[in-house]
């Protein structure tokens, strides 16, 4: 089973984890470099508690250049100063796909998917990389070389295997490429859009599992913006990708992961999203209960207000079990999964909102038991019941971590004076909020 990390951190670039500046943007903030070091502890410590064998980040920083071609300015250090800060902590085994240019004008991103090589992982592409300024293009179009600085040590230059029904076996890996670009396969190919010219394709990345003898398939895709049905249909398109479709062998297992700007808590738009996707018999992880009267959006949403503003966060308010009024009602991050073998297919997988505030899984303290899809990952809850309370699932106390941890625990009671600043300090909230808006999922897979 290979465990896998998803994030969208925002606008993440070499500032959100390394910025050199002594200077304070506000007084009630650190310095830069206090600040991205703060940032980059709570992202290795998600790493931490669970230890993902594969760890993918979108909303990458790209600089300017064509689709398929390699991130470059803050982005691409970002990208190698993380590379170099896991292999500091974990081990020297961990890699990064070198980041691709996927969208065009200011829908463009990168995203980066770091793996451990000691996990029985073999980056297979699927496309090749075929040096300078070119984007990366299929196998067989044009001659592969390897990446030169400074992405010339993030990939293993050791071949593939030449196992049957690998992809792109007995190659070298750090020859080869995230793929960025589809067809319908026919005569003459058409491009696919998703849904439109100009908007973010998704990315993918393949890897041989040889604990397992299959193929991953990993498609990351971050929908446009802002919730609409241009998102829905977006997120629809994938679809129409043969190679996570009519394409996968008994061999290929295959997981959809990313920012989908659709929120579960709309129907109508959920069901032009997913429906597709599931009748070509993907399971979708993240789900609506189906327990009469729970409270889904506070199960399920996956998106943080910020420290500032009219609808900043605000822990006296709860906004819906457990919210405690710093997440959204908006669920947008999620993950599909589909196995070419069911023998495969965990019992559980297992899939886990990151909650670094609360922790999580999230668990009803009360009668009836949650009966819906939950993580059973490390982030637990410390949540307690208050029978005082006139809502007797209330919180005794919002628990924070008094400098943030996964789980970190601390607590401030609803309706204390003075509650909402104190946890939307940096050294609480703040530097949660800071790192990203969005909410991370583990998942085994």
């Amino acid at each position: 089973m290979t465990r896998i990390l998803y994030w969208n951190i925002e606008k993440f670039s070499i500032n959100k984890i390394n910025d050199p500046s002594t200077k304070r943007k506000d007084r009630s903030l650190p310095t830069g470099v206090v600040a991205s070091g703060n940032r980059s502890d709570l992202i290795l410590n998600v790493m931490n508690v669970n230890r993902p064998d594969i760890f993918v980040i979108i909303e990458t920083t790209t600089g300017a250049g064509a689709e398929g071609t390699l991130i470059n300015t803050g982005g691409s250090q970002a990208a190698l100063d993380l590379l170099q800060k896991i292999r500091t902590r974990f081990g020297a085994t961990w890699m990064l796909v070198p980041p691709l240019i996927v969208g065009q004008g200011t829908l463009k991103e990168g995203v980066c998917v770091f793996f451990n090589s000691a996990s029985n992982l073999f980056f297979t592409g699927p496309f090749g990389w075929v040096g300078g300024v070119n984007p990366a293009s299929a196998i067989g179009t044009g001659a592969t070389v390897a990446y030169a600085a400074p992405w010339d040590t993030a990939l293993p230059a050791v071949d593939t295997p030449t196992t049957a029904g690998i992809i792109n076996g007995g190659l070298p890996q750090n020859q080869f490429a995230g793929q960025w670009l589809y067809d319908d396969g026919a005569t003459p190919a058409v491009q696919l859009e998703f849904p439109s010219a100009g908007e973010r394709p998704p990315y993918l990345t393949t890897f041989w599992d040889a604990g397992s003898n299959r193929n991953i398939k990993l498609l990351a895709y971050h929908a446009p913006p802002p919730e609409t049905l241009i998102s829905a249909e977006g997120v629809d398109s994938l679809s129409n990708i043969r190679e996570i479709t009519n394409l996968l062998t008994a061999q290929d297992d295959a997981i959809i992961m990313g920012d989908f700007n659709v929120n579960l808590s709309d129907a109508v738009l959920s069901a032009e999203a997913y429906d597709t996707l599931i009748g070509d018999s993907y399971i979708r992880q993240v789900n609506p209960t189906t327990v009469s009267g729970f409270p889904d959006q506070g199960y399920i949403c996956t998106t943080l207000y910020g420290t500032s503003g009219k609808n900043k966060a605000e822990p006296t308010n709860t906004r819906g079990y457990p919210a405690y009024g710093y997440m959204t009602q908006n669920s947008y991050d999620n993950m599909l999964t589909r196995y070419g073998d069911a023998t495969r297919a965990p019992v559980s997988s297992n899939i886990t909102i990151v909650n670094l505030v609360t922790g999580s899984p999230y668990t009803k303290p009360t009668t009836p038991a949650y009966a819906g899809p939950k993580g059973s990952l490390a982030y637990i809850t410390a949540m307690e019941k208050d029978s005082t309370a006139t809502d007797p699932l209330a919180p005794v106390a919002l628990l924070l971590p008094p400098n943030p941890t996964p789980n970190g625990n601390g607590g401030y009671a609803p309706k204390t004076k003075g509650v909402g600043t104190k946890f939307r300090e940096w050294d609480n909230y703040g530097v949660v909020r800071s790192t990203s808006d969005h909410m991370a999922l583990i998942i085994d897979f």
